[in-house]
């Protein structure tokens, strides 16, 4: 009978043999479900690092592009500005436009300039490639008004959402990425099964691998928190989870009673 649950290994994979006896024998499957609770959890200091970061970046860059605004008023899908046209908007610091608006007809299309978007009385033109052009119709909107306030408001309200915006992508990553090093480990199991003159299964090896990733991840997140370097951090990391999957596979070369365990 399974002995532990989802979230014992989050603290118990640091030293309870009885643990990857139980992980080995008893659960089921191939350990996804706490692979994703893992990542998922230990994945928070390293988006709270990454949301600082955007949110230092954003709070010095965006004003920049922000001051270049006009006030723009869409109206029965017609478009105009408080300010002479063409009017180009350029990248914080650069010479470049990123984009251009143009209620004069002067401009037309982005051929010939370097901005991803254009807008004209009546469209609006995005660049995804000098081959890819995509064009909107504004005929659809009415009583609309941009104005810069509008606009940082709308830089704020990004700023906080974007870490649960990206939040599942990065889990995603996550999960390729040990997802990867943990088949990887467990492809090296049965040599350290061996050691112990054991025979595991494929799935066992890994579910013991996916444990023997939780003392590495907690390792990696502590750095994180205090913001401290880690320098070789993905090596050191893969050989760490390497010693604990072989401490796991050992502990299954016990009987249940045997040894002393504190977790028990």
């Amino acid at each position: 009978m399974k002995q532990y649950s989802l979230f014992h290994p989050l603290y118990l994979s640091l030293f309870s043999r009885s643990l990857y006896r139980d992980v080995c024998r008893n659960w089921k499957g191939y350990c996804l479900s706490y692979l994703l609770l893992l990542l998922s959890l230990y994945g928070i200091p390293e988006m709270m690092r990454f949301q600082a970061r955007i949110s230092s970046l954003i709070a010095a860059e965006a004003p920049k592009v922000i001051s270049q605004l006009p006030v723009i008023t869409l109206t029965r899908g017609t478009v105009a500005i408080d300010a002479p046209s063409p009017h180009f908007i350029y990248y914080p610091d650069k010479s470049t436009p990123f984009l251009i608006i143009d209620t004069s007809d002067t401009i037309t299309s982005l051929d010939n300039y370097p901005a991803i978007a254009l807008l004209t009385k009546t469209k609006l033109l995005l660049q995804r490639s000098p081959e890819d052009t995509r064009v909107f119709d504004l005929a659809g909107f009415d009583r609309i008004v941009i104005d810069r306030e509008r606009i940082q408001a709308w830089t704020e309200i990004f700023r906080e959402l974007l870490p649960f915006l990206l939040f599942p992508f990065a889990l995603f990553t996550s999960l390729l990425f040990y997802g990867m090093q943990i088949l990887l480990s467990a492809a090296v199991g049965p040599f350290f099964a061996r050691q112990f003159g054991l025979s595991l299964g494929y799935q066992a090896l890994v579910r013991l691998s996916v444990i023997s990733f939780t003392p590495s991840l907690i390792l990696q997140s502590l750095h994180t928190l205090l913001n401290i370097e880690f320098p070789f951090g993905g090596p050191i990391s893969y050989v760490l989870s390497l010693g604990y999957l072989y401490y796991g596979i050992g502990a299954n070369s016990e009987r249940e009673d045997e040894g002393v365990d504190i977790a028990a």
